[in-house]
């Protein structure tokens, strides 16, 4: 496999398993709060499924960042690079 097929294929492995994973989560949170008592397995649930849907999220958009990684590094060096240049003709102006 080429570099480019194992990337779009973590990538996507990421954003499904992300997206599978929010709807797991709420489905724990709506388990835990309908049987919020005093009882701790319903707490541990209600909490295990806000960290489920974090982390669903966290995963999806990960998985993004991780098929469009190289596209955003070239735009984040171009930017520096034109601020940089900027700060430069700036500093040439001030000293003629």
């Amino acid at each position: 496999m080429t570099k480019t097929t194992k990337r779009k294929i973590i990538s996507l492995f990421l954003v499904i398993s992300g997206i599978v994973l929010v709807p797991v989560g709420i489905g724990m949170v709506q388990t835990g709060f309908a049987g919020l008592e005093d009882d701790e397995p319903t707490l541990g649930l209600y909490l295990g499924g806000i960290y489920s849907i974090i982390g669903g999220v966290f995963l999806t958009i990960g998985g993004i960042v991780f098929l469009y990684f190289n596209d955003l590094k070239k735009k984040l060096i171009r930017t520096i690079a034109k601020v940089s240049n900027a700060v430069e003709e700036e500093r040439k102006q001030e000293k003629m």
